[in-house]
């Protein structure tokens, strides 16, 4: 049967605007057609679940790593800078420091590598994209204050977001 013949037929069984509930399938058998409205309201339902489950995916890569030891001073590198850009120790004493890069392993300068260093005390402490690590170290025993920096990425020393001062108080 073709079209032509077929859509005559329908034609004059059906009344003008009605739409038949079954069309022919692949094989030529009757195949159920669901109301349009039905159709969005399951298309929809479909586009949420998968919309919200990407933008799920999408959040979870952009939150930054969780605080592992709350007794550590907590320093954090993004594209952004460093932060705070101010740390207080006491002479002579023992610093835990955890570092901590929010940024992904795409960030286009430095990979999201991120760098806490103080030349003057010979440190040099790295964590990778989206990585923290708890670093120790003895503050010196004379106060003062040391200019500490990200060297990896984002202008390193040249970016003022990129250095901080370490304060050692007596």
């Amino acid at each position: 049967m073709t079209r032509q013949t077929r859509t005559a037929r329908l034609a004059g069984r059906h009344s003008p605007g009605h739409v038949p509930a079954t069309t022919a399938g692949a094989h030529g058998r009757p195949r159920a057609v669901l109301p349009r409205p039905l159709r969005l309201a399951i298309f929809a339902t479909i586009a949420i679940v998968l919309g919200g489950g990407a933008i799920g995916l999408v959040a979870s890569r952009l939150q930054a790593p969780v605080a592992t030891d709350a007794t550590a001073l907590q320093v954090h590198g993004s594209m952004g800078g460093l932060d705070p850009l101010e740390l207080t120790v006491k002479a002579g004493s023992a610093v835990k420091l955890e570092l901590t890069s929010t940024d992904t392993q795409f960030h286009s300068d430095g990979g999201g590598w991120h760098e806490f260093a103080i030349d003057e005390l010979g440190i040099d402490f790295k964590v990778g994209p989206l990585s923290s690590q708890v670093f120790e170290f003895t503050a010196p025993k004379t106060a003062g204050t040391y200019t500490y920096y990200c060297g990896i990425c984002c202008g390193g020393k040249e970016n003022p977001t990129m250095v901080g001062i370490l304060t050692v108080t007596a």
